[in-house]
């Protein structure tokens, strides 16, 4: 029974325009980064893999929207972990590396975890944000192979019955952390941020999706200047800024 959300100026606002406030956690559905807590050291994610995962995270959103455990959270960011996507990846391979995505197992996962983990999330009144698998390369350019991937991702994302149902709860994180976004020709630009990530965001109101899209900044999502000369377009007046704040940068 959560209200549906839209952006209103600088606030989040339900269909009566009052402003609420979201307060909550991140987590990836990834063993390692949740200390083995639902499954002792395994290299890879597979369909017998899932009903654990899921248990575990039902266990965590009980314990995150209890108000009596002094942890009372209202929104969750999900990772699609990039564990359950990519085939074949050697041990090591860091998260900004797409060589090994599979979209196949993408679509595998998507209906089996990722959506079974938002719905999990709303029925215990959590609002969900959602970012792709894995983090930006050093440098990413407009009409590359990673402005690709994120087409598709979000593609396959948005178009699914159960997003497109829950589009006032679940709300999409462009991009984790680009640092460095440049023109097709590898020069920079003050259009580079929104040549890159305008076509992501058409690609998905495409789908029918209408709930808020959060765009990042470049510098680790804390640079916006940009976006003052050449903001992004959306045709849903529905959109925000994604914006990390490290506590070093304002000593």
């Amino acid at each position: 029974n959560l209200p549906a959300l839209r952006v209103q100026g600088k606030n989040l606002v339900d269909a009566n325009g009052k402003t609420v406030v979201l307060h909550g956690v991140m987590d990836t559905p990834n063993r390692y980064f949740n200390g083995w807590r639902w499954q002792n050291w395994k290299a890879d994610y597979t369909d017998a893999d899932v009903k654990p995962c899921l248990d575990y995270f039902e266990k965590m959103f009980t314990a995150i929207t209890d108000k009596n455990q002094g942890a009372y959270c209202t929104v969750f960011r999900l990772h699609m972990d990039p564990c359950w996507t990519n085939d074949n990846a050697p041990a090591g391979t860091g998260e900004n590396n797409i060589q090994y995505f599979s979209e196949t197992r993408y679509e595998t996962f998507l209906s089996r975890l990722y959506v079974k983990l938002v719905e999990k999330a709303l029925a215990h009144g959590l609002y969900v944000i959602v970012r792709p698998p894995g983090v930006c390369p050093q440098d990413i350019k407009v009409g590359d192979a990673y402005q690709a991937y994120l087409k598709k991702v979000w593609n396959l994302f948005a178009s699914n019955a159960t997003i497109q149902k829950n589009a006032g709860q679940v709300s999409i994180e462009l991009a984790n952390e680009p640092i460095n976004v440049l023109l097709a020709d590898g020069s920079q630009s003050d259009k580079a941020l929104h040549d890159f990530f305008q076509p992501v965001v058409d690609e998905i109101r495409a789908t029918g999706f209408k709930g808020i899209i959060w765009v990042p900044g470049t510098s680790w999502q804390q640079n916006y200047r940009d976006y003052v000369k050449h903001p992004i377009e959306d045709s849903q007046n529905n959109l925000g800024y994604a914006v990390h704040c490290y506590p070093g940068w304002y000593r």
